[in-house]
């Protein structure tokens, strides 16, 4: 079986990866999230990491940019996500997705209330396992996408503006998701594969960005995610999130893929048999 694994659209399909799939051959299109989360947003994350870098109030978006245009932005912010997921209905082939931390879906801890799940259900090719599983040419897919509380949240002294008690809520929310994962594979026989948005702790998980990113040189990346795949031992694993990386490596006797940021036109074609991989770069 071939996938075609995408990631990080954050609203643009570029004419480059329609260009090139044209001449090749999948079965499967999987999506790993971040369909929408337009570059917009990040200068407004980027002043909120780093006033609970120093201790101070965090902003919200509407502190930054005003109540009408944050409204606006929150709205063509939806729009283009839902477009994204319109057009990898339309490649016709068959579609398993999760969603990512910047995507409007439900939770475990709230419901952002206009989301995408009532839309992708009425999408015929795609089928949602955010928090689920399902099987497909004798592979069990279990997907785990959406918002995470890495572990590098937790440190109290990292994070000056955060009290005890968000560091609590932080770490609660944390191993609700932790149990809520193994609670799935406990279901789960046979061969698997796993679908990330954010990275196994140990692989495709630390920060670029230097000393203009208060998250540089710090890990992405999800504990449980990895003590899942020394259990569970998953044929592949295909993540995303991190936009600094592309590529293929092993952890814990399983090979994990980063397909890259289709923002940028990056993509990945896996042979689940071989395993090969073509990476569009």
């Amino acid at each position: 079986m071939k996938i075609l694994a995408l990631a990080d659209f954050h609203g643009k399909f570029p004419k480059k990866i329609k260009n090139r799939i044209k001449n090749e051959e999948f079965d499967l299109v999987v999506g790993l999230g971040d369909y929408t989360g337009l570059p917009a947003w990040r200068p407004i994350v980027l002043a909120q990491l780093n006033a609970g870098k120093k201790g101070e109030e965090i902003p919200s978006g509407e502190d930054i940019l005003g109540k009408k245009r944050y409204k606006a932005l929150l709205k063509k912010d939806f729009q283009a996500g839902l477009e994204i997921l319109r057009k990898l209905n339309r490649l016709g082939k068959p579609c398993i997705i999760i969603f990512g931390n910047g995507d409007w879906y439900k939770s475990f801890f709230n419901d952002v209330g206009k989301n995408y799940e009532k839309y992708v259900g009425k999408m015929k090719n795609i089928k949602q396992i955010n928090y689920g599983k399902t099987k497909f040419g004798g592979i069990t897919f279990v997907g785990f996408g959406g918002y995470m509380d890495i572990e590098s949240y937790f440190n109290k002294r990292e994070w000056k503006s955060e009290d005890a008690e968000q560091i609590k809520v932080r770490l609660t929310r944390h191993e609700k998701s932790k149990k809520n994962l193994f609670k799935i594979l406990r279901k789960t026989k046979g061969e698997r594969m796993f679908l990330f948005h954010y990275p196994p702790k140990g692989v495709f998980d630390i920060i670029y960005g230097g000393k203009s990113n208060p998250m540089g040189g710090k890990s992405a990346g999800v504990g449980f995610f990895t003590e899942a795949i020394r259990k569970y031992k998953p044929k592949l694993v295909l993540t995303g999130h991190m936009h600094e990386y592309q590529g293929m490596k092993k952890l814990a006797g399983s090979f994990v893929i980063n397909p890259g940021d289709a923002e940028r036109g990056r993509a990945a074609i896996v042979d689940t048999e071989s395993l090969k991989v073509k990476f569009f770069k």
